[in-house]
């Protein structure tokens, strides 16, 4: 079993850190087109400077919403986001949310397109997105596309869409058309136990055994009332998500989509995260409008290793853009 001692822990929609009781509740947004997106909101009410806007978090690939609780924990702790409206929303197919149609496929158009009907569909009219890595691409999309909703955007360990050369355009169709021919003449296997998904998870990503343990138990269904013990769980996120993207966007469509971003623009370089955006960052800083770039200690998983780190980067983003708007 996990020795969650040291780590989060959470039962019952109750988190503990060091003895400290966070409340987060289980919330679930129908949209127009049938997909439902679970996720967790913080259980505070009340008025504070924040009240007129709300912070959206946005997971990366294959993660869900739970990769933000120690963010959304750090956050609760601090006094200026005591009465803060705050959701991080599992995408299509990840977590707890729903599965796409079996005609139906993961486009990164589609993840978009949840995320502007979630907001329009909420009223929400001041936002401001934090996104991990493909939340954060999914996130400068919105954020083009709302321009005048978007009123801030935090950038954790992404710059934007990922993209290629048009030259390997077919040979990406031909990948995509060929994982999707596999995928759909096979039975997706379940886990053998929960410990090897968390070791196989562990493998091929540079979180702890604590984060993974957070991030994997979301994305599973337990049979039994002990997860541990073999065969007790299987997959509740979407196999079909492992499947090739057809196409890519070229440099020039991600450019234009990051100069559409009307909003003030942090983006957090890890020491030891991904290579290709400490590159991406220098190579499009100009592309964006208002821009900052901090660098932070930790891998790609940052927001979970330095919570109090990504907050006072929030801070700091929203105290200025406060300013602006007044």
């Amino acid at each position: 079993m996990t020795d969650m001692s040291s780590a989060e822990q959470q039962a019952n929609g109750v988190l503990r850190i060091n003895d400290t009781a966070c409340r987060f509740e289980p919330i679930a947004f129908t949209l127009a087109n049938g997909t439902q997106l679970a996720g967790i909101i913080n259980s505070h009410s009340g008025c504070s400077i924040l009240d007129d806007r709300m912070i959206l978090c946005l997971h990366g690939y294959l993660d869900n919403s739970h990769s933000f609780i120690p963010f959304l924990t750090q956050l609760s702790l601090e006094p200026a986001y005591q009465n803060a409206q705050v959701v991080a929303v599992d995408f299509a197919g990840h977590g707890q949310s729903s599965h796409r149609s079996r005609d139906a496929h993961y486009h990164q158009s589609d993840y978009i397109q949840d995320i502007v009907d979630l907001i329009r569909q909420q009223g929400w009219t001041k936002v401001c997105i934090v996104g991990h890595s493909m939340g954060g691409i999914i996130g400068c999309s919105v954020a083009a596309i709302l321009d005048d909703v978007v009123m801030q955007l935090l950038l954790i360990e992404t710059v934007g869409p990922l993209t290629d050369s048009t030259d390997n355009t077919v040979k990406q169709m031909r990948a995509s058309i060929d994982s999707r021919i596999t995928a759909a003449s096979k039975t997706p296997k379940q886990p053998k136990s929960f410990q090897h998904v968390l070791q196989a998870r562990m493998q091929v990503s540079q979180l702890s055994i604590a984060h993974a343990d957070l991030i994997m138990r979301r994305n599973l269904v337990f049979r039994t009332a002990l997860p541990e013990v073999s065969s007790g769980c299987e997959w509740a996120t979407d196999s079909r998500l492992r499947t090739v993207s057809t196409l890519r966007f070229t440099d020039e469509q991600a450019h234009n989509i990051i100069q559409n971003i009307q909003c003030p623009v942090v983006i957090v370089v890890a020491k030891d995260g991904f290579e290709r955006v400490r590159s991406q960052a220098q190579t499009r800083s100009d592309w964006f409008k208002q821009l900052t770039i901090i660098e932070s200690p930790g891998n790609h998983y940052v927001h979970m290793q330095y919570p109090q780190l990504i907050t006072q980067m929030l801070t700091s983003l929203l105290s200025e853009s406060l300013t602006l708007e007044k």
